[in-house]
């Protein structure tokens, strides 16, 4: 139980992320969830998208190069050391997290979990009663 996350560079310079977003609302694409980062002279992307098939069509027509990459929006137990709770079980498992951000606009705390062995950690969050969202994300 996966959702897409749209990755693209960008040139780190002022007004880029602002041009980007912007584009993306204007064709009604919704950023649900979102990190950046510097690389360098230019800077990485990560997002969840309310239609990620749009938002590529965006990004592309921008001409943007965009890739799309399975990661895991779980649901974060809402109570101290919730957050913990997650991260103890990928550790237990010996999954690595490459990348986690949390969810803007959703009702309940979402976390974002690009890690290095995807199927394996759905597994382990879902068998310890861990929520995880598919594509209804994107409705939210």
């Amino acid at each position: 139980m996966t959702v897409k996350q749209i990755v693209v560079g960008l040139k780190n310079k002022p007004g880029e992320l602002s041009r980007i977003v912007g584009q993306l609302y204007e064709n009604d694409v919704n950023i649900i969830a979102f990190w950046v980062g510097p690389e360098d002279k230019t800077a990485s992307l990560r997002f969840i998208a309310s239609d990620p098939k749009a938002a590529i069509a965006v990004l592309t027509g921008l001409g943007c190069k965009a890739k799309t990459k399975d990661v895991i929006a779980a649901q974060v137990p809402d109570h101290p050391g919730g957050l913990n709770s997650v991260l103890k079980l990928l550790h237990s498992a010996n999954i690595d997290i490459v990348h986690m951000y949390p969810s803007l606009q959703t009702p309940e705390p979402i976390l974002v979990l690009e890690v290095d062995k995807t199927k394996q950690a759905v597994k382990v969050l879902q068998s310890n009663w861990i929520n995880l969202y598919d594509k209804k994300i994107y409705k939210l």
